[in-house]
C-alpha cells in the first residue's frame, strides 16, 4: 500500500498537501495527519510490547525511538476473536499481543484543551479503540484533545497466572487495568504537546469499558489520574476473589493442554480461553481481581467505604440493553446461567420469578430482556451510584429510552445504542446500526453530544440536570427528554441488596 493510499484508508481524513503535524514524546517526536477539524496520531505506543519476557507482566515504559513515528494508521488490536467484517474496518482486522497503543485527536487551535481518555468495551475479551464510532474529530471541533486507548484483554490481560508461573507475577489478573493506568500516565506525561491540559482530563467508557472505569475510579494506581468520569452500561460489581480468580487460572491451564504460556503463540493461548470460556460458570469470566496487591477490595464496596476516587461521575444506561443479544431460540423468555455474570441462576430465578407480576402486559421476551437488562448492567449501576452519593460524590444518571423504529433491535434502546448519539455519529452507516435513527433522533444526538461535551469540558451539567441523591434523579434521554425521579422503582425494588454474588 502506497504512502497517500495508507493515509486516505483512515475515515474522515482530508488530503494535505502539507506534511502531517509533528510533536514531541517522551519517547521521540511523532508525525500525523489532518482531518477537517483536528490533528490525529494514530498508533502510538504507550508502554512497551508486551510480548516474549514482557507476556503477563505488568506494563512497562515505552522504548525511545530513534527515528520520528510516522501515527498515520491504527495499530493492531488486542487478542480476540475476529469480528465480523464492518465492525471495525471493512476486512480481517489486524490483532497482536503488542497492541499497547493510543489514538489522539487534537483541535487545530492551540490549547490547553480538556483531554477525553476513551475506554473500549467488548467484555474484556474483545473490542478495539478503532471502532468507527469512536471518531474524536468530532469532540476536536468543540476543542477537546480525543485519546481512545487499547489494552490486553481475556487472559493476556485478566488471567492471574500466579498458581502457575509462581508468586513472581502476583496481581497479573488486574494487567488490564494495569494497561489503562499506564496510558493515562503517559497522557499526562505528553498531553501538552498535543494542545491538552493534563489537569484537565476526563475518563469514559462502555460496557466493559465502564465497568473498567468504575474500577478506576476504586484503584490506588489511578488516583491523581483524572478530574472526572463517565461510565456508560457498566457497573461495580464485576469482579473476583483471589481465590477464584486461582481456580479460574487451573481450569484454563487444563484447556490449554500443556501449552507452555509463556512461549506459546498467542493465537494457541487465544483457542484454549475460547475453550476454558466455553466450560466457566459465569457470563464475562475476565474481570477485576480483587488480589490484594492492586485492587483491595470490590469496587462497589470501596465506593460505599468512601474509599473511591472523589471526582465527578456521569454514568447510566440504555433502557433495553439486554436485546442487544437478542431472545431466546424459542421465545419462552427462559434464562440459563450462561446467560447471567453476577448470580446464580437459583438465585436469579427467584428475583425473575416476581417480574410477571412487575410486566403483566410484558411478553415473556420482553420481561426477558428486562431482567437481564437489571442484572447486568441497570441495578449494578443504580448501586453505584447509591453509594457514590452516599459518600457525597457528585453523581449525575441517565438512561437512553429512544429505541429504533426499524431492524435490528426496533422497539428497543439497546446496549450500546447511546454511542452513535453522544459521539454524534448517526451520519455514518457504520456508526448507527445500534442506535436511533430519523430527525427525532438527530435531534436527541445533538443534545446528547453536547451534555457530554459539556461534562468533559467542566466536569457539570446543564442547571435543569439535579444531582443523583437519594431521590435518584435520572435523565431520560427519548424524544421529551426529562427528569424522573426513580424510574421503574417497583421493578428496582425487586433486586435485594444482596442478591448478587460478589466477589465471586
Amino acid at each position: 500500500m502506497g504512502a497517500a493510499t495508507a493515509l486516505l484508508s483512515i475515515p474522515g481524513l482530508r488530503a494535505s498537501t502539507q506534511a502531517p503535524l509533528q510533536r514531541s514524546t517522551a519517547q521521540g517526536p511523532v508525525t500525523g495527519v489532518e482531518h477537517s477539524d483536528s490533528f490525529a496520531f494514530y498508533g502510538i505506543p504507550f508502554a512497551a510490547a508486551p510480548v516474549g519476557d514482557l507476556r503477563f507482566r505488568a506494563p512497562r515504559e515505552p522504548l525511545p525511538r530513534h527515528r520520528p513515528l510516522r501515527a498515520t494508521n491504527f495499530a493492531s488490536a488486542p487478542m480476540q476473536r475476529q469480528p465480523r467484517p464492518g465492525l471495525y474496518m471493512d476486512g480481517p482486522m489486524p490483532l497482536s499481543e503488542d497492541c499497547l497503543h493510543l489514538n489522539i485527536w487534537t483541535p487545530k487551535e492551540s490549547g490547553p484543551h480538556p483531554v477525553y481518555v476513551w475506554i473500549h468495551g467488548g467484555g474484556n475479551v474483545a473490542g478495539a479503540s478503532r471502532m468507527p464510532v469512536f471518531d474524536g474529530n468530532r469532540l476536536a471541533r468543540h476543542g477537546i484533545v480525543c485519546v481512545s486507548v487499547s489494552y490486553r484483554v481475556g487472559v493476556f490481560g485478566f488471567l492471574d497466572v500466579s498458581s502457575i508461573l509462581g508468586s513472581d507475577y502476583a496481581g497479573s489478573g488486574n494487567n488490564g487495568l494495569l494497561d489503562i493506568v499506564q496510558a493515562l500516565q503517559w497522557v499526562r506525561a505528553n498531553i501538552a504537546e498535543f494542545g491538552g491540559d493534563p489537569d484537565a482530563l476526563t475518563i469514559g467508557g462502555q460496557s466493559a469499558g465502564g465497568k473498567n472505569v468504575c474500577s478506576l475510579l476504586t484503584l490506588p494506581a489511578a488516583r491523581g489520574l483524572f478530574r472526572a468520569a463517565i461510565c456508560e452500561s457498566g457497573g461495580a460489581e464485576t469482579a473476583m476473589t483471589a481465590e477464584r480468580a486461582h481456580r479460574m487460572a487451573g481450569d484454563f491451564e487444563t484447556a490449554a493442554d500443556g501449552l507452555d504460556l509463556l512461549t506459546a503463540p498467542p493465537a494457541a493461548l487465544l483457542e484454549a480461553q475460547i475453550r476454558f470460556s466455553a466450560g466457566w460458570d459465569r457470563k464475562y469470566p475476565f474481570r477485576a481481581i480483587i488480589d490484594g496487591i492492586h485492587l483491595n477490595d470490590v469496587p462497589l464496596y470501596a465506593m460505599r467505604d468512601g474509599k473511591g476516587i472523589d471526582v465527578p461521575v456521569l454514568m447510566g444506561t440504555t433502557r433495553d440493553e439486554s436485546a442487544f443479544f437478542g431472545p431466546n431460540t424459542d421465545g419462552s423468555g427462559t434464562v440459563v446461567q450462561d446467560d447471567i455474570a453476577n448470580m446464580a441462576i437459583k438465585r436469579f430465578n427467584a428475583i425473575y420469578a416476581e417480574y410477571d407480576a412487575a410486566l403483566p402486559n410484558a411478553t415473556p421476551t420482553e420481561r426477558r430482556y428486562a431482567a437481564l437488562t437489571a442484572e447486568e448492567y441497570w441495578i449494578p449501576t443504580i448501586r453505584a451510584a447509591d453509594m457514590l452519593a452516599a459518600a457525597e460524590h457528585k453523581v449525575h444518571v441517565y438512561r437512553l429510552d429512544m429505541a429504533r423504529t426499524r431492524p435490528p433491535n426496533a422497539g428497543y434502546a439497546v446496549h450500546g445504542s447511546e454511542l452513535p448519539l453522544v459521539w454524534s455519529k448517526l451520519d455514518d452507516p457504520r456508526s448507527a446500526e445500534l442506535g436511533p435513527e430519523g430527525p427525532a433522533a438527530r435531534q436527541l444526538s445533538d443534545l446528547m453530544h453536547s451534555d457530554w461535551v459539556q461534562f468533559i469540558r467542566t466536569g457539570r451539567l446543564r442547571e435543569d440536570w439535579p444531582t443523583y441523591d437519594t431521590g435518584r434523579a435520572t435523565m431520560i434521554y427519548d424524544a421529551d427528554t426529562r427528569i424522573v425521579n426513580d424510574p421503574d422503582a417497583d421493578q428496582r425494588r425487586l433486586w435485594p441488596a444482596m442478591a448478587f454474588d460478589f466477589p465471586l
